[in-house]
């Protein structure tokens, strides 16, 4: 079997991997190893700086037991000194700004750790983990009993973008922020809701709402033949 080493902006995505992703790639051969980057003593994930994470994805690549490297990144305060992130700023789509900061980030990745190319898969996901819950709202306020109230406030914001990847990175609009906002008593934990919102809704419906998501998930499953 190969191991597909995923390495995740925090314990959620971390979570998302081995409880959502990794299940449904075991029978195409493919293991799905998720884990964090260590940014402080006995702290892993979160505060992404882009020194941290280059050198421990050149470790990582030089590591034989992971012949394929990905990761799952948030582009919501992704570090500016991330390859091609000014450019990306410039581009008027958002799958132009991707495209630029994939293609950079692979480059730069690629050349430190002299690794080949296939090796190193790199996805950074808009705007945020919480944009995939949107892709069914309904099954995401079933997971609380007092959340059903927000369902009409949910589905309004979810309506009024393109798909749940173009809810924006604004602090105040951001996916994550509608959530804490909006799923009280409970209030809405990343760590507790998320991976069993995703979970429920399905890897399937995600790939059908969230088309960046989705094509990242096809590349992986290419691995199957690689």
């Amino acid at each position: 079997m190969k191991r597909v080493c995923v390495v995740c902006e925090g314990q959620t995505e971390e979570t998302f991997v081995r409880d959502v992703l990794a299940p449904g790639f075991v029978s195409i051969g493919l293991l799905l190893i998720g884990e964090t980057i260590q940014t402080s003593l006995g702290h892993r994930g979160g505060a992404l700086n882009y020194d941290r994470v280059r050198r421990h994805l050149r470790n990582t690549l030089r590591q034989n037991s992971a012949p394929f490297v990905t990761t799952l990144f948030d582009l919501y305060r992704l570090d500016s000194r991330f390859p091609g992130y000014s450019d990306s700023t410039e581009q008027s789509t958002l799958a132009g700004r991707l495209q630029t900061l994939r293609s950079a980030f692979h480059e730069d990745i690629v050349q430190h750790a002299e690794c080949r190319p296939e090796r190193f898969i790199p996805h950074i996901q808009p705007h945020e983990f919480e944009a995939l819950l949107f892709s069914d709202v309904t099954i995401l306020v079933s997971i609380e009993e007092r959340w059903t109230s927000a369902l009409t406030r949910l589905l309004a914001i979810r309506a009024a973008a393109e798909t749940p990847e173009h809810i924006n990175d604004n602090p105040d609009t951001k996916p994550a922020r509608h959530l804490e906002r909006e799923l009280r008593n409970p209030r809405y934990r990343k760590t507790l809701h998320g991976p069993i919102a995703a979970k429920r809704i399905g890897v399937q419906v995600i790939e059908e709402e969230c088309h960046f998501f989705a094509g990242w998930i096809e590349k992986l499953r290419a691995l199957e033949n690689s």
